[in-house]
């Protein structure tokens, strides 16, 4: 064996030796997914507490949420990058991690298909798997497009109330410019709620709405007692139409957007679309 050859050896070895040393912390649970779809899971050491899929990323560690992350929390884990969205914060924490070595990537978390492909390329850049980001785009592209185009004619879009059970909030009524808003819209679906934002509802005003359908995620365990005296006179209640979701994959904007897709297109559309709803999005009486 020649010096040169030799040399290159080495050095390919100690390239590869750099790659399987990246120890990479997510923050935000669509980035988690993107890693994990990305096959490039062996790199996390930590995620945040949004990282709920798959469920092996809730055995890694756990550095808080999102909007209240600690830098000493995350440095302990040793990262050499830091995948977060920009609704990550708060931003110091980002600023004290540069400073300290840490290679930290911002990205924009876009309520969109195309946020979803920003995404996923801006992470598959970051851990050098481009190839496979693009593999990944494709097949979610092809997903969303398989749904979208299956749709039926606006005239048969339900009147929908999308409802949040945010924890100590108690329930709260999707407005627009929200994820629930943003599901709603690729979908066709009438928002029975005008404002913006996430607002709470009463049952006077949810009577008033009287929506055709009742979509309600859950952000934690805990459920509304009031839910079913609250919807009873609606005709989602008459008709049977009040089903409960998976939140990390209606609200995610991950990977599994079209899955999401699919999954609420069977829901609104029983009659008419071809895919059943998935295991994880089923119809429930709260």
């Amino acid at each position: 064996m020649t010096r040169n050859m030799t040399w290159l050896i080495l050095l390919c070895v100690g390239m590869a030796s750099q790659v399987q040393a990246e120890r990479v912390i997510t923050v935000d649970g669509s980035l988690t997914e993107i890693v994990y779809a990305l096959q490039a899971e062996d790199t996390l050491v930590a995620v945040d507490t949004t990282s709920r899929y798959p469920v092996a990323a809730s055995a890694l560690p756990d550095v808080g949420y999102m909007r209240q992350l600690s830098t000493e929390g995350i440095l302990a884990l040793q990262p050499t990058l830091v995948i977060a969205t920009t609704d990550a914060g708060p931003e110091r924490v980002f600023v004290q991690l540069q400073a300290a070595g840490v290679r930290v990537e911002r990205i924009n978390n876009d309520y969109s298909v195309e946020g979803v492909l920003h995404k996923v390329e801006r992470v598959a850049s970051a851990l050098g798997r481009e190839a496979q980001g693009k593999v990944l785009s494709m097949r979610i592209q092809q997903q969303v497009e398989q749904v979208l185009d299956a749709l039926p004619s606006v005239d048969s879009s339900p009147n929908t109330l999308f409802l949040l059970g945010a924890g100590h909030q108690g329930l709260m009524a999707s407005g627009h410019g929200t994820q629930a808003s943003a599901m709603m819209s690729m979908l066709q679906l009438n928002n029975v709620m005008t404002y913006r934002g996430y607002k709470p509802v009463s049952p006077e005003a949810t009577v008033q709405a009287n929506p055709e359908l009742v979509l309600i995620a859950y952000t934690g365990t805990q459920k509304n007692p009031e839910l079913a005296r609250q919807l009873v006179m609606t005709d989602a209640h008459k008709q049977q139409r009040i089903h409960e979701l998976d939140t990390s994959l209606v609200l995610g904007f991950g990977p599994r957007i079209g899955e999401a897709l699919q999954a609420l297109a069977a829901l609104a559309y029983p009659s008419t679309a071809p895919i059943q709803a998935s295991a994880s999005v089923q119809a429930s009486a709260p």
